[in-house]
């Protein structure tokens, strides 16, 4: 046995003697069993050996059902929740349950297999009765615990109808279950108790507050489309904000204090601020009508749809209540249609070439709210106001590398369009439109789009005269068409496609920190940074790019091959020798010898 899997297995005895005083280790529940149901739910979980379950169905009558039955027939009286530790069901050693103090838990467990047996035992509570098929059960004296066991056979289902003490406010009923021999002095009991296998810790309530709205359960989430069945329990990633012409969603989750789904009924209602439009449980898909809506037929799990009725911005919180009880308030933003398309920074664009010739462009509405998707729908268009940009005839051919998008932390980023370079190089001015659904036509600005050729000669350059000892240093390539203007950054045949290469003389170590060799150019360079080293002096650094060499052979242009430049690492403190100090003391004695020389000529004068 490890080390890890022994401190483990110390650790799970310590909680258990912790938890059970003299009871065993806790032990954990058979794989394949059942789940225990919501307090008022038909109990379905068959008896397995093991495995302590609730009986959730509650007696119509006011009085338990005699244990011993069936799963389905055993009953429970006042119990308000079943739950675990974990807020789920599982009937494992974490099982927790809210119970009426005048009310009466039933429990039940499975069979015992051959020479086996098993102990249910309760603190703070009393068996009121305990059943199976077999003879050999007892109940001891205090009516505290009850065993069952099977000598050389199967034995039966143990079930238990348990009542809390008068003035206890919890009690915790625990199953064991132990290999027993033939000799009743080996037979499970209280002082001979087994492995705990299952245990529920139940909290007695004075009155029921199951079935009450309780706010601190419930409110209304995000969805990102209509869902009737929908019991989130928080947003999802990215809602709340849309186009005008869209709708929104959310669903609203009505629980009470124990976490259980609210039957269905009451009164729920929804209102929206600012002439917003509201519906429950409607039709995926279709706006409401008016700006408040209700609905006594449906509780938790109901879709909220939100929509604007006009294409102008628009924000709106909507006020969720059910009897009356505030569920949850959510906030909604439309934006309007476009009003406003911003064309930003564009690359320089390659002769001759339409795609990846790329001008980042982002679009607002009235209200100068971002807009994160590129089209109001398929009646928009994004077409050219001058020759430069690409002509298409939808949308998603003009904007061919990135729409408008919003991130998970509603971060909005702008889109990105291709444009036209013809065969020359060339500057001019690009100015693009945008046509609206309601037929609104948006000029943006206009911005100035250069066109170059490949790249067919190169040079490096620092961003510095000369660097300190482990300074970080800013190395730039810069490229150069056939005419000497800086050369195009199109990303379908860029100059660094084949990784630049930069000597590493004068470096610490071999890395650059930033970019990584190949990336894309900006206005025809790209910068490398790398730490310079601690040796000062001067160094000569080279740089070869394999691309460019081709294309100045294919355009008849002698080939750069390497392009050299200096790097200088000096410190910026100045160092002393001996030499100088002696030097600098002479010259101090000489000056001191004139001074008294001097002062003596003027003495004998007088």
């Amino acid at each position: 046995m490890s080390k890890k899997t022994m401190k483990q297995r110390i650790a799970l005895v310590a909680v258990s003697a912790l938890t059970a005083g003299l009871f065993s280790v806790v032990s954990t529940p058979v794989a394949n069993a059942a789940p225990n149901q919501n307090a008022g739910t038909a109990q379905d979980a068959a008896e397995v050996q093991g495995v302590l379950n609730i009986a959730s169905s509650i007696s119509t009558t006011g009085v338990a059902a005699a244990p011993g039955g069936t799963n389905t027939s055993n009953l429970s009286v006042g119990l308000i929740n079943v739950s675990d530790i974990a807020g789920g069901l599982v009937a494992g050693t974490t099982q927790t349950a809210v119970l009426l103090s005048t009310g009466t838990l039933v429990v039940y467990t499975g069979a015992v297999t051959a020479s086996m047996g098993n102990l249910i035992t309760v603190e703070n509570g009393t068996l009121t009765a305990a059943t199976t098929g077999t003879t050999n059960i007892a109940v001891n004296s205090s009516r505290t615990a009850v065993s069952a066991y099977a000598d050389g056979g199967a034995g039966d289902d143990l079930a238990a109808a348990i009542t809390p003490n008068a003035g206890a406010t919890s009690m915790i009923v625990r199953l064991y279950n132990k290999a027993s021999a033939t000799s009743s002095s080996d037979h499970v009991n209280s002082s001979n108790p087994g492995t705990l296998m299952g245990q529920i810790t139940v909290t007695i309530a004075s009155a029921s507050s199951a079935g009450a709205i309780a706010a601190s359960k419930s409110g209304v989430y995000y969805t990102s489309a209509y869902d009737t069945t929908n019991t989130n329990t928080s947003d999802a990633a990215g809602q709340g904000a849309a186009a005008a012409t869209s709708l929104q969603y959310a669903s609203i989750t009505i629980r009470d204090i124990y976490g259980t789904a609210v039957a269905t009924g009451g009164l729920l209602q929804a209102s929206a601020t600012n002439g917003a439009r509201v519906i429950l449980d409607g039709t995926s898909g279709v706006a409401g009508t008016a700006s408040t809506a209700f609905s006594t037929s449906v509780a938790n799990a109901t879709a909220l749809t939100v929509s604007n009725p006009t294409n102008a911005p628009l924000a709106t919180t909507v006020t969720v209540t059910y009897n009356g009880t505030v569920i949850g308030t959510k906030t909604f933003s439309f934006w309007g249609e476009v009003a406003k398309v911003v064309l930003g920074t564009a690359e320089i664009g390659k002769q001759g070439t339409t795609a990846n010739n790329e001008v980042k462009f982002s679009l607002f509405d009235a209200a100068n709210n971002p807009i994160y998707f590129s089209y109001a729908g398929s009646a928009s268009t994004f077409t050219p106001a001058s020759g430069l940009i690409t002509s298409a005839a939808s949308d998603d051919a003009v904007v061919a590398d990135v729409a408008p998008a919003i991130a998970a932390d509603g971060t909005i980023t702008g889109g990105q369009a291709d444009f036209t370079c013809g065969s020359t190089a060339t500057k001019q001015n690009l100015q693009v439109q945008y046509v609206n659904n309601s037929g609104t036509v948006i000029t943006s600005n206009l911005l100035p789009v250069v066109c170059a050729g490949d790249a067919v000669s190169f040079k490096l350059s620092y961003d510095k005269a000369s660097y300190a000892p482990g300074e970080i240093a800013k190395a730039t390539v810069s490229f150069f068409d056939k005419a000497g203007n800086p050369s195009h950054d199109n990303s379908g045949a860029e100059p660094t496609a084949a990784a630049v290469v930069i000597s590493t003389s004068g470096m610490k170590g071999t890395a650059l920190i930033a970019p990584a060799n190949g990336d894309n150019t900006t206005n025809g360079t790209v910068s490398y940074s790398f730490v310079v080293d601690v040796t000062e002096g001067t160094f000569t650094n080279s740089v070869t790019a394999s691309t460019v060499d081709s294309a100045a052979t294919a355009n008849g242009v002698t080939s750069t091959k390497v392009a050299t430049t200096t790097l200088a690492i000096k410190s910026s403190t100045t160092t002393v020798s001996n030499a100088d100090v002696l030097k600098s003391i002479v010259a101090l004695i000489a000056s001191i010898n004139k001074q008294i020389q001097a002062l003596q000529k003027l003495i004998l004068k007088r």
